[in-house]
């Protein structure tokens, strides 16, 4: 049962969840596969950290699905985020390995989370292709975003990604943050975007 607190001053919200983490201690292209069929039915969202860019897209029907670009290695990835409302498959490259966890809420222990809206960039937007948007500053910064025909501004229309943010305390009861996943991506009054 979620328990929820509303720390108004700064827009965040604190609640009490079940939550369990699986680690992977090593982890390969065939064991990604593996672990997102498993754990990822429906249609996810992905974020990979690349050496050289950051691309948004999909897990989709079994595949990743990005603006005219596929992912069919580990070669460039840095980091790499999985996640839908419930889970989040989260690896890294860590000298020459992969690594990971598998983050699933309402199933595990009762554990405080810090309910977090993170502000994306991008005040302009331009559809492509009919699936996906890209989103952009003055400034030149771009990201393309899986979703058909988004409004953004410098306003109150903009895009958030929403994050549960895990705290455990120590021996000497200092809070802190223990783990991160992404959850959705959201607009400025907390609805998810589809």
């Amino acid at each position: 049962m979620e328990q929820k607190c509303e720390l108004k001053a700064n827009g965040l919200e604190l609640i009490e969840i079940k939550s369990e983490a699986r680690p992977f201690a090593k982890i390969n292209w065939q064991a990604l596969q593996e672990a997102l069929n498993k754990n990822f039915v429906g249609n996810s969202y992905v974020v990979a950290w690349l050496d050289h860019e950051v691309r948004i897209g999909l897990w989709q029907n079994q595949n990743f699905l990005f603006y005219e670009n596929k992912l069919s290695d580990l070669k460039y990835v840095q980091r790499l985020r999985v996640f839908d409302q419930q889970k989040e498959l989260l690896v890294w490259r860590s000298n020459g390995e992969w690594k990971g966890r598998l983050r699933i809420d309402d199933q595990g222990e009762e554990t405080a989370v810090v309910v977090a809206h993170q502000l994306l960039f991008g005040t302009t937007a331009k559809s492509l292709n009919g699936h996906f948007t890209e989103i952009g500053e003055k400034r030149g910064t771009k990201l393309i975003l899986p979703f058909a025909n988004l409004k953004v501004d410098d306003q109150r229309n903009r895009v958030f990604i929403k994050t549960h943010n895990y705290v455990k305390t120590n021996a000497v009861h200092q809070a802190g943050y223990f783990d991160c996943r992404f959850v959705a991506f959201t607009d400025d009054r907390r609805n998810e975007l589809s």
